[in-house]
């Protein structure tokens, strides 16, 4: 198994949205609204975060019931989200397979701007 730096060194540039759509290297913004539209999708209705117009609290949709942490005073790094969804960590079982890799690369970017000025570092925790 690769680490998880080699593996995001290895992020391509071009990204398939899906439905035969490609992207190749979209403006910063673009991939950020990108983002932004995922996150509201797939981690919005449990993980609360101002900069996506997202409450948290859980769903019952089958994306979580309890809700999960706000991301609204935590820095969060794009490596953290990536693991945190990948290595199947709180709850992200189900997230994490109906998400396409390069979505959830969209999602890791714009939840790390998002949260960049933010005073707390989030680290994982068991609970």
């Amino acid at each position: 198994m690769l680490p998880i730096v080699a593996v995001l060194a290895s992020v391509p540039v071009a990204y398939s949205l899906g439905a035969g759509a490609t992207t190749t290297q979209a403006s910063g913004a673009s991939q950020l609204a990108q983002g932004k539209q995922l996150y509201r999708k797939f981690c919005g209705q449990c993980h609360a975060l101002s900069a996506a117009l997202s409450a948290g609290f859980g769903s019952d949709s089958g994306l979580g019931i309890n809700g999960g942490p706000s991301f609204n005073d935590l820095r969060v790094p794009y490596t953290l989200s990536y693991v945190a969804v990948t290595e199947q960590f709180g709850g992200h079982e189900l997230v994490v397979t109906r998400m396409t890799y390069p979505q959830l690369q969209l999602v890791c970017s714009f939840v790390q701007a998002a949260t960049k000025g933010n005073p707390y570092l989030a680290r994982i925790s068991d609970g």
